[in-house]
């Protein structure tokens, strides 16, 4: 089945029709692609299926993604969904950073932005925390803003919220950072 129309007409047993193209786009570039199209490019349930699939196709190999890089980072800028905020944010958090250090700066402030819109949804503030944590560790500098920004996050944070702050200031005063 064509990807168009398994994003956009099948309501039962989508999920195996998705694992064919979860399978496919990890094995093969092209579908890859055009996953990632109507993920970034398409019309709302496109957007929020696609990115279903790529949440999946990134726990099964996550170097297919190393590539796409620039790709992502410059996505964020373009989102239209919270599903493409949530892969690309879940992505960083799990696997590993922008190798660029310019890719790095705007994901950096990306997060930044993120984490402090209390009206944002929670995965994505929490992913943000993640990700400048592990920021943080390569660029020190940078573990105040960090310290000042999750506090002020958690006074009208959810309670997974303040769980992973207060373990990310935890590890961050072990390290000597704050």
């Amino acid at each position: 089945m064509d990807l168009k129309t398994a994003l956009n007409e099948i309501t039962i047993d989508k999920e195996h029709v998705y694992q064919e193209w979860i399978q496919w786009a990890t094995q093969h570039s092209d579908k890859l692609e055009e996953v990632l199209e109507y993920a970034f490019n398409g019309n709302e349930k496109e957007r929020l299926r696609g990115s279903w699939i790529l949440h999946h196709v990134s726990d099964k190999r996550p170097e297919v993604f190393y590539i796409k890089e620039k790709m992502m980072i410059e996505q964020l800028e373009k989102t239209q969904t919270d599903a493409e905020v949530r892969f690309i944010l879940r992505y960083y958090s799990k696997y590993r950073l922008p190798r660029h250090e310019e890719r790095e700066g705007l994901l950096a402030d990306y997060c930044f932005k993120v984490l402090m819109t209390p009206s944002d949804a929670v995965a994505p503030r929490v992913y943000s925390m993640s990700i400048l944590h592990k920021l943080v560790l390569r660029y020190p500098e940078l573990a105040h803003e960090l310290q000042e920004s999750i506090q002020w996050a958690l006074e009208t944070g959810s309670a997974g919220m303040k769980s992973r702050g207060k373990k990310i200031l935890q590890d961050l005063s072990k390290k000597g950072l704050i």
